[in-house]
């Protein structure tokens, strides 16, 4: 890899870091709130799954999600004839603006999602590098990118909704046996949530890694990438998933709704489902966003006014707010860096 490749590398490893500590800790939340694993038996298990499951599915070439930021956000055409300048101008502006929200965010206790942070800030940066027109809007990031903020979490909200009111049908003439039952099922759960969480995860990072390729700041592709850098990506995760942030696992364990070990039981399933299938069709979700709008829908199904609407609303606000704040922020630091520094 060029220094320059080595410089976005570098924020890549930080950017994996705070992925693994925001979205690694509500992987867990529901969990540890109804006590079907200790807090720190919890975080060990889901840490170890964190760095095996990016290795994993990189051996057997499942790279859908990191294909499409390399090639369905801009149209590749753009980056054809760039001087080395311009194409770390670009990228750099676009970790940058997503670190930038993300920072400002965390700091504020503001809701955002990670993903859209990220995909934000290459898509600002795109605009203020190339032109509106650049972005593969129609051919992927309408759908994919814009409609999934509020799109997906729409269906974990509603699925978990559905599915909560058919799991009460099933165990309403269980008897007490169903709670060991429960939390057999909830460490299960948070196994496979852990494995999607990351899988998805790293997956982002290792996007803007074959990125580098494409722009001309590195030599691999997909198939000829090192190991050795999944390996850190996965690792970065594991770190932030070892500091995760408390705060961040008791609203959605506690401050969303008052969950119990069979809400907690259907969300971790709800949350699943739909991280694995959206991993599947190759799209970067925000995995916070599903499993909160997970808990939410069963607590809707359970209790409507038992959801604590007022926070469930600044997160939803917060979601909202992600994609265009850091896309702002991206085409700001590329006018600073590009224009204003370099002069490109």
């Amino acid at each position: 890899m060029s220094a320059y490749a080595i410089v976005i590398f570098i924020l890549v490893l930080i950017y994996s870091f705070y992925m693994g500590f925001n979205d690694g800790s509500q992987g867990i939340a529901t969990t540890v709130v109804t006590r079907a694993v200790k807090l720190k038996t919890a975080i060990i298990i889901a840490s170890v799954i964190k760095f095996v499951v990016p290795i994993f599915f990189f051996l057997i070439g499942s790279m859908s999600v990191a294909s499409n930021i390399q090639e369905s956000i801009i149209f590749n055409s753009y980056f054809e004839e760039l001087t080395q300048v311009e194409a770390f101008a670009f990228i750099l502006s676009g970790m940058l603006g997503a670190m930038i929200w993300g920072a400002i965010a965390f700091s504020l206790k503001i809701p955002n999602t990670i993903s859209h942070t990220l995909l934000g800030g290459i898509i600002g940066a795109g605009i203020a590098a190339f032109g509106f027109n650049s972005i593969q809007w129609t051919e992927y990031v309408l759908l994919n990118v814009v409609a999934m903020v509020l799109l997906a979490p729409a269906v974990g909200l509603l699925l978990g909704y559905l599915l909560m009111r058919i799991f009460r049908r099933i165990v309403r003439h269980a008897n007490r046996n169903v709670s060991m039952l429960l939390n057999i099922f909830q460490r299960i759960n948070f196994v496979l949530i852990s494995g999607a969480f990351s899988s998805n995860n790293a997956q982002k990072a290792l996007g803007v890694i074959l990125l580098l390729s494409t722009l001309g700041l590195a030599d691999f592709s997909a198939g000829t990438m090192p190991i050795w850098i999944v390996i850190l990506i996965a690792l970065a995760l594991t770190l932030g998933m070892l500091c995760g942030g408390y705060s961040v696992m008791n609203t959605v364990g506690r401050k969303i709704f008052k969950i119990q070990p069979q809400h907690s039981v259907v969300a971790q399933l709800t949350t699943a489902i739909v991280s694995v299938a959206g991993t599947g069709l190759g799209i970067s979700l925000g995995m916070g966003q599903v499993m909160t709008s997970s808990v939410i829908g069963v607590g809707a199904s359970e209790r409507f006014k038992s959801v604590h609407w007022t926070t469930a609303g600044k997160i939803i606000l917060g979601w909202c707010f992600t994609l265009p704040i850091s896309a702002g922020a991206g085409a700001l630091v590329y006018m600073l860096v590009g224009k204003l520094i370099l002069g490109l």
